[in-house]
Order: structure tokens, then C-alpha cells, then sequence
């Protein structure tokens, strides 16, 4: 009876957390993002050279990237977080290079889909790595002036377009700017251009028009004339 006790909850584990049982991961508590000086840096987390080693502890974490490093300059090649949100400041794009069932560019080691040091839940629309820290990485920029007086960890533009973006629902366009680099800061959250789209913009479009009807004599060429009193 014992036995068949112990068995049924492994099952239950199996089923309830997939991608942990079979990589014998027990799922982590996310790490947390805390910036208590504003910097736009987790004062938790860290991997600037993408070693796997924390930089605030300097405990090794669990991850699933390897280490490459090409050029000799001590730097992952493939693989580093800067601000500490846990999403690949080289490419923040939701991918599996090698088709092992986790997504290369996010600390997730149990592949459950919510990011180990955050807790953020990520798909197929993104990684949100705009959501925490000065480095963008799905536009692959590094904000020049992280500004966040709320201490949420959101630059606060960012912030405010998201907001607006859930008002808004597209009903109105602008160019926001708050780091001077001469690109719309909400370019990427407007979903063009890349794979990243907005959650809030994430929704079928409304069906275009009706066509025209066609013209007599055929699609093409303009209308026939018609001239009065029978003359051509």
C-alpha cells in the first residue's frame, strides 16, 4: 500500500510539473528584482559575463546556456544579464536553437515558462525583459538614463507607454523619446518591427474594407465614358 502511495505522487509531480520531472529539477523560487538605489541593477542578481555565477554572491545558478567565448574577452558570447531580469541582454527573443525544450534567452531552468530570478511568466510574444532593469533586450538597447521613481524596477517611460497602450487599445499614436537616441522608445512594445509584439496589442486586427466592385469592362483601365447624345 505503501508503495502505491509513493508512486501516485510521483506521478501527480510528473504531471503537475513536466519539464521538472524530467530533468530532475526541483522548480526554484524566483530570486526577486529589488533596486533599491534606482540604478536600474537587481541588487539580488547579476551575471555580466554570463559565467553562471551570480555577481552579488558569487554562487553558481541553475541555467541551461553553455559558455562560449570566441574572442577572448571573458564574456559569454552567447549568454549575458546586465541588469539582472534574468532575460539575455544578447537576444531577447523567445527561441530553442537546439530544440531541447527550453528557450535560450531566459534564466528557466525547469522550463516551466516563468523566468527563475523574476517570476515573470513569458511565451511566444515575449520575454519581457522591458519590464525590469536599464537594458531593453528586445531591442537590444541599453537605456542611456534609467529613470524609475516608483522603485517598481520599470524605466518609467516604459511604464507610462505601457499604460497608455492598455487605455488606448492603438486608438492613438506618438513618438516617445526619453532617452535621446533618436528611436521611439515604444517601438518594439508596438510590435514592429521583430517577433515581439505587446500583449495589449497582441489581438486580430478588424477585417479590411469591402472591395470595390468592379468596373464594368473588366478590373483594369479607367471607367467607360458615356458622351451625350450618342457621340464618341
Amino acid at each position: 500500500m505503501l508503495t502505491f502511495i509513493v508512486i501516485a505522487l510521483v506521478l501527480t509531480s510528473a504531471f503537475y510539473y513536466p519539464a521538472a520531472a524530467q530533468q530532475g529539477t526541483a522548480t526554484p523560487a524566483p530570486i526577486g528584482f529589488v533596486d533599491a538605489d534606482h540604478d536600474g541593477r537587481n541588487d539580488r542578481f547579476l551575471d555580466a559575463d554570463g559565467n553562471g555565477i551570480n555577481d552579488v554572491d558569487r554562487q553558481p545558478y541553475s541555467h541551461r546556456f553553455s559558455f562560449v567565448d570566441e574572442n577572448n574577452d571573458g564574456i559569454n558570447d552567447r549568454f549575458r544579464d546586465q541588469d539582472g531580469d534574468g532575460v539575455n541582454d544578447w537576444n531577447g527573443r523567445y527561441l530553442d536553437a537546439d530544440n531541447n525544450g527550453f528557450i535560450d534567452n531566459v534564466i528557466d531552468a525547469d522550463g516551466d515558462h516563468h523566468n527563475d530570478i523574476t517570476g515573470e511568466k513569458y511565451d511566444r510574444r515575449g520575454l519581457r525583459g522591458w519590464r525590469y532593469g536599464f537594458f531593453f533586450e528586445e531591442r537590444g538597447h541599453r537605456l542611456k538614463r534609467f529613470v524609475d521613481r516608483n522603485g517598481d524596477g520599470m524605466h518609467d517611460a516604459l511604464e507610462r507607454l505601457h499604460k497608455r497602450f492598455e487605455l488606448s487599445e492603438r486608438k492613438m499614436d506618438f513618438f516617445l523619446d526619453e532617452d535621446g537616441d533618436g528611436i521611439d522608445d515604444g517601438r518594439m512594445l508596438r510590435g514592429r518591427p521583430g517577433p515581439f509584439v505587446h500583449p495589449f496589442l497582441d489581438k486580430k486586427r478588424p477585417p479590411l474594407r469591402r472591395p470595390m466592385p468592379p468596373r464594368r469592362g473588366g478590373d483594369h483601365g479607367p471607367p467607360e465614358r458615356k458622351h451625350k447624345g450618342g457621340g464618341k
